[in-house]
């Protein structure tokens, strides 16, 4: 019976630190803390880059490449704890987690593996079905794996600020429709696109009655 119950308690003790991470309170502490690190390197890598940009110099690149290393050394650390999350609770329940963890677990996914982003897109998939995932978030995730296979982004949620300040997009899949896809899920349309593809009116065209 002693042996019986030691047994027991050491597979308790085992159980209890993996269970812990699992309360909710306890993932959404922790979550914070990865968007934390994710979006404050990457708005600091941005406004370097843009530094670097308007004030070309080797102190500027430095920098540049020094918070990039940082994102790199960070993005490893965010992976790790949304894996542990993913791995020992299953898939969490979006409702208990808050506005800001739901966004870490998103965007650590989003800024992983080809890999990760396929094994896990169900779960974001399931998510936006419920109406618990927001449809900009669900299309980015659609757009860059579609830049995993290597086909062109159905939305434009990708881009990067060219030279001259004008944003390119890359490859985009029938980019005359790209403004028409955006607005059947509410979102605004990008100008440059209506100026190289002005969308179609439709011109009523009057019918002779008496024809």
């Amino acid at each position: 019976m002693k042996k019986i119950l030691f047994l027991l308690l050491a597979f308790h003790s085992v159980l209890c630190p993996a269970q812990e991470i699992c309360v909710a309170s306890k993932m959404n502490a922790e979550l914070e803390q990865v968007l934390e690190r994710d979006q404050g390197l990457r708005t600091a890598h941005m406004l370097a880059g843009y530094d670097q940009q308007f004030a070309p110099g080797p102190e500027n690149k430095a920098k540049v490449e020094k918070i990039l290393q940082d994102i790199l050394v960070a993005d490893a650390k965010n992976r790790a704890i949304v894996h542990d999350i993913f791995n020992t609770c299953g898939w969490p329940d979006a409702k208990q987690l808050s506005y800001k963890a739901n966004s870490a677990m998103f965007l650590t996914i989003q800024h992983s593996s080809k890999e990760d982003r396929i094994e896990y897109f169900p779960y974001f998939e399931k998510l936006y079905e419920n109406n618990q995932l927001h449809s900009f978030r669900y299309v980015m995730m659609l757009d860059r794996m579609r830049f995993d296979q290597g086909l062109g982004q159905l939305y434009g949620t990708h881009f990067v600020p060219g030279k001259d300040g004008v944003e390119l997009y890359g490859e985009v899949h029938e980019p005359e429709k790209l403004n028409e896809r955006r607005e059947k899920i509410g979102m605004l349309r990008i100008k440059v696109f209506d100026e190289k593809y002005p969308p179609q009116v439709n011109k009523l065209v009057a019918v002779d009655k008496n024809r």
